[in-house]
This record gives C-alpha cells, sequence and structure tokens, in this order.
C-alpha cells in the first residue's frame, strides 16, 4: 500500500512537471507552435493604388503578376546567408550572393557585374538586404540601387534591426514604394521587433530557427505583392 502512494506521488509530480513545460513553451515567443506558424506578422510595404497610398502588415498578394515566372536575385548580409537553406525552401531556384559583414556599396558592385556579365534578366526580381552594415556612404548607394532598376525589373529592399545607426536608411527605404510603384519594402526591423526572442544577444543577429524562417517568409511575401517598373 505504502509503494502505490509513492508510486502515484511520482506520477502525479512528473505529470505536472509535464503540463507546466508544456504551458512555458506555448506562451514562449521562440515557440513556432504545433502547425508551424510563426511568431510575428511579416511586415510589408508597397503601393497599394494609384493614390500612392502605401499598404503595409501582412503583405496581402495582388493580382499585378506572378513573381514565379521571373528569376529573383538576392543580394544579402550574415543574415541572409543564415537563412540561405529557408529562403531557397521558399524560393526554390533563387541566386543567392549573401556574405558576412557586406554592406550597400558591395550590393551595388555585386548588381554591376551581374548586369554588365548579361546574368542579370531583363524581367529579374531583385532583392536587397544590405541595411545592417552602415558607412558613411549606405544611402548614396541605396539610392544608386535604386537607379540601376530597368523596365521589366523589380525591386525588394530589405530594412535593417538592432542598430541605432540604421534610423536614416530604414525611413529612407520605407519612402520608396511612394515614389517608385515597383519597389517593395521587406520591413525587418519591423517584423523581427514582434518577436525579440528570436534573435541572438548582440539584438542583431538570428538566435533560432524559428528567425530564419520568419526572414524567409518576410521575403516570399514581399515577392508575392511585387511588380514591375513598367
Amino acid at each position: 500500500m505504502k509503494n502505490n502512494v509513492v508510486l502515484l506521488i511520482i506520477i502525479a509530480f512528473v505529470g505536472a512537471l509535464i503540463i507546466s513545460v508544456a504551458v512555458n513553451l506555448f506562451i514562449s515567443p521562440d515557440f513556432a507552435g504545433f502547425g508551424g506558424k510563426l511568431f510575428g506578422e511579416p511586415v510589408i510595404t508597397y503601393l497599394s493604388g494609384e493614390n500612392g497610398e502605401g499598404s503595409s502588415k501582412g503583405g496581402s498578394k495582388k493580382e499585378i503578376y506572378n513573381w514565379e515566372d521571373h528569376p529573383v536575385y538576392i543580394v544579402g548580409d550574415s543574415l541572409t546567408q543564415g537563412a540561405r537553406n529557408d529562403i531557397l525552401k521558399a524560393i526554390d531556384g533563387a541566386t543567392i550572393d549573401a556574405k558576412v559583414g557586406r554592406n550597400m556599396a558591395t550590393g551595388v558592385s555585386i548588381l554591376k557585374d551581374w548586369k554588365d556579365s548579361g546574368a542579370l534578366a531583363d524581367d529579374a526580381i531583385i532583392i536587397v538586404c544590405l541595411a545592417h552594415n552602415i558607412t558613411d556612404s549606405t544611402l548614396k548607394d541605396a539610392q544608386e540601387v535604386v537607379a540601376m532598376i530597368e523596365p521589366g525589373q523589380s525591386l525588394i529592399m530589405m530594412t535593417g534591426h538592432g542598430r541605432n545607426n540604421m534610423a536614416p536608411i530604414n525611413e529612407y527605404l520605407r519612402g520608396l514604394p511612394k515614389a517608385y510603384n515597383y519597389i517593395t519594402v521587406a520591413d525587418w526591423d519591423l517584423t523581427i521587433v514582434q518577436s525579440p526572442g528570436l534573435l541572438s544577444d548582440d539584438g542583431v543577429h538570428v538566435g533560432k530557427k524559428q528567425g530564419n524562417e520568419l526572414y524567409a517568409n518576410l521575403i516570399l511575401r514581399a515577392l508575392e505583392v511585387s511588380k514591375p517598373m513598367p
């Protein structure tokens, strides 16, 4: 009888422990959930109509054109490199050139090389994720990227997150869709701020796999509302 009581106590304790762990996981911002739903909603800015109004949060698909019919080229930094596998899962066949420490000026050089060599298709969707490593010329370099886009091509620019000196470039990028209807902004700054637990201790780089999935999903949502220069 005494042994049965001890056994029941042990079972009750283990059961309570399992329930406690499950509850903590469920409420944790780092937990993706049993259905794989990402914590935090992708924030996209794009031209929603002829009146120049920008639309954001979620990025519901528009009937502009099917991005899957166009080659996708991505230039990025360490965050893009870390999310490479997840990006390729979401965007099969994408060309990705990403390295640690890369800045906007390097992105300009890469785009020029692609363009001069004929590697950049006339109907390319170009995605630039280089707003994290800021230099004195970042804003000018971003303007040069914009100037390189040609009719038939589409541009997606991603904001940066985690450093105070990113504010000017993020502000510039967010204003682009109102001036250019073929530019979409994948706002990583406003997306990841909803899920800070997915970042590493430095507040810039991704520290959880779910963060890379969210990064890739943000790019995918931006693609779904992108459209080309007339």
